[in-house]
């Protein structure tokens, strides 16, 4: 497992004012947290890193691999992305999901290694329970589930705690700080920065802002939410 991921001189589709050019890298067990209003660019960074969105310019890379370039299984066994909104219409129960995310990423699904990832993720319970009879707190959980039992190395989250309770919320973030203990990146963005700031596991930021408040930044390593807050809110 290697897990490094280098954006470089990344301009995104969205939104149409932009947030200028991103340069950055993220080394394996390490932690972006992105911050921003509703329509800065969050989303659109996220999926553009997952492959899902072009990029206007730039290219993103895993291991020296462009992302665009890979192959869809080798692309899943590096990084998995969790939208802010689980999905429905599905007839898959919870078991299937586990499954199909270890397949997915070429692991082994054998039954040991579902039942495993279901309780690491904290979704065993449900296990024969179809997504559709779950909450939506439930479901998302179970995203997270199935994104940690797929990629070995990288992990991108939208809003991953927007429909969970406080319990659940800080239940993700301890899902997320174990994740970085075993050596995987996560790219997280979210509205939750004080949970955030509790977990203690927040390596770097990224404050998404408009050309005209200057643009997207990447504070230093000293950075936390109540400076993000402050930033968001023009105090800076």
């Amino acid at each position: 497992m290697k897990g490094k991921m280098m954006c470089s001189g990344l301009t995104l589709r969205h939104p149409s004012e932009g947030v200028g050019t991103l340069s950055f890298a993220l080394s394996a067990g390490t932690a972006l947290v992105v911050v921003g209003r509703n329509g800065s660019g969050k989303s659109t960074l996220l999926k553009t890193l997952a492959g899902l969105l072009p990029a206007r310019a730039g290219s993103v890379s895993m291991d020296g691999v462009e992302i665009a370039a890979m192959r869809p299984q080798a692309r899943a066994r590096k990084l998995a992305f969790v939208p802010s909104t689980p999905p429905r219409g599905t007839v898959l129960t919870v078991q299937d999901v586990i499954e199909l995310a270890l397949e997915a990423g070429g692991h082994q699904a054998d039954a040991t290694s579902v039942e495993q990832s279901m309780l690491q993720g904290g979704v065993h319970p449900w296990a024969q329970l179809p997504i559709d009879t779950l909450s939506d707190g439930m479901a998302q959980r179970v995203m997270l589930a199935r994104a940690a039992a797929q990629s070995e190395s990288l992990i991108l989250l939208d809003e991953p705690t927007a429909f969970l309770d406080v319990v659940g919320r800080r239940e993700v973030m301890a899902d997320i700080g174990q994740w970085l203990n075993v050596g995987k990146a996560v790219v997280l963005a979210t509205h939750d920065l004080d949970a955030v700031q509790e977990s203690g596991w927040a390596d770097r930021w990224m404050v998404m802002r408009s050309p005209s408040q200057g643009g997207a930044v990447l504070p230093d390593e000293a950075f936390s939410s109540h400076a993000a807050k402050s930033m968001l809110m023009g105090e800076e």
